[in-house]
């Protein structure tokens, strides 16, 4: 670590500083490290990416194959659910008895 000492010879440019550091509730040195961390992180970033956007349309596929529902109910998943208020009653209780 460094110690940086600062003068300032312009007492305009030293008034605007107090006032900011005032504003932003900071001594000098503090408000002043603080500028100074802000112009290096923004300058020393990285180039951002720039990432080509898309067009969905060129780049989506349809469906090669069209739904068909069952022709039998048997094979439907839950065709043997006759009450499903209490079939869900049921999946919720069993959900927290296995969260206790």
């Amino acid at each position: 670590m460094q110690d940086i000492h600062l003068t300032l010879h312009d007492p305009q440019l030293e008034q605007a500083l107090l006032r900011l550091a005032k504003q932003q509730q900071q001594n000098l040195p503090e408000f002043v490290l603080s500028i100074l961390s802000r112009y290096v992180n923004e300058t020393e970033q990285p180039e951002t990416l720039s990432i080509q956007k898309l067009d969905p349309f060129q780049h989506s596929q349809a469906p090669s194959e069209k739904f068909q529902s069952p022709e039998n109910n048997a094979d439907l998943v839950f065709a043997d659910i006759d009450d499903s208020l209490n079939f869900a009653k049921q999946l919720r209780q069993q959900a927290w008895q296995r969260h206790d």
